[in-house]
């Protein structure tokens, strides 16, 4: 579901696509940089960065470490959990 704010909902996670891509590009990394470092294929990231396949619990973690992501207020708002 596409919301008036730019958040999907899939089963039972929520992502804020708009927060997630912002904190991408302030993290000056690339998708297949950190595609790799989750151990998924660029596709899968990129369909997981849109809201179309959920995240892990594991590459949720992964993605606030390589992202430098140590506010827990922005991570609640782009993944709604945390």
């Amino acid at each position: 579901k596409k919301s008036s704010t730019n958040i999907k909902e899939r089963g039972s996670q929520m992502i804020n696509v708009e927060e997630l891509e912002k904190a991408i590009k302030e993290s000056g990394k690339t998708y297949t940089y950190l595609a790799e470092k989750l151990g998924i294929s660029l596709q899968n990231f990129r369909l997981k960065c849109k809201g179309l396949l959920d995240f892990r619990l594991s590459e949720v973690k992964r993605l606030c470490i390589e992202l430098n992501m140590t506010d827990t207020e922005r991570m609640k708002k782009i993944f709604g959990f945390m």
